[in-house]
C-alpha cells in the first residue's frame, strides 16, 4: 500500500526525530538493542548543528510526520550520501527511492557505504558497487557504492 509523502528540507529542531528514525531503521535489521545503544552515540544520532551544516531532507507523511531522511555531505574529494533512513513501517513505499532521487538532483554523483541488508535496495536504484570497507564502529563489512544520476557505468 503506497502512502503519499513529501520531501522537504529538514529543520534543525527535527534532529531528535531524525535520530530516532535512524535508530529504528537500523534496529529493523535485527541488531541487538545493546548494539543500537552503542551506535546511538555516533552514526545513529543527528544533531541540529549537523542539519544546519549539511544538505538534509526529511520525508513526511500524513500530518507532517517525519518517516525518513537523507543527508549529503560535500567534501574536497567528492560528495557522500551519509544518511538514508526510513522507518520500518514505511519501507517499500517509495520513500527511500524518493530521498535518493532528491539527493541525485542536488549532486549527480556521490558515494556511500551501505549495511549489507540494504544493498539490494541500492542495486535496484542503479547504484554500482565499487568496493567494500570494514566499519570498525559497526564491526561489519560495508559495501561501498557510487551513484550517478545518469547511469552507473
Amino acid at each position: 500500500m503506497n502512502q503519499s509523502f513529501i520531501i522537504r528540507d529538514a529543520l534543525p529542531e527535527e534532529a531528535g526525530q531524525l535520530s530516532l528514525i535512524a535508530q529504528h531503521a537500523k534496529a529493523h535489521w535485527g541488531y541487538a538493542p545493546e548494539q543500537i545503544n552503542l551506535w546511538r552515540g555516533s552514526f545513529l544520532t543527528v544533531t541540529a548543528d549537523y542539519i544546519a551544516a549539511h544538505q538534509v531532507w526529511v520525508a513526511v507523511a500524513g500530518s507532517d510526520r517525519p518517516v525518513g531522511f537523507a543527508a549529503l555531505e560535500h567534501h574536497e574529494d567528492g560528495v557522500v550520501l551519509e544518511h538514508l533512513w526510513v522507518l520500518p513501517e514505511y519501507m517499500g513505499r517509495g520513500i527511500g527511492a524518493g530521498l535518493m532521487a532528491r539527493a541525485a538532483n542536488e549532486a549527480p554523483a556521490f558515494t556511500f557505504t551501505s549495511d549489507p541488508h540494504a544493498d539490494a535496495f541500492y542495486y535496484k536504484l542503479g547504484a554500482r558497487k565499487v568496493g567494500e570497507v570494514y566499519s570498525a564502529r559497526q564491526g561489519i563489512i560495508l559495501t561501498r557504492f557510487v551513484f550517478r544520476k545518469h547511469g552507473n557505468t
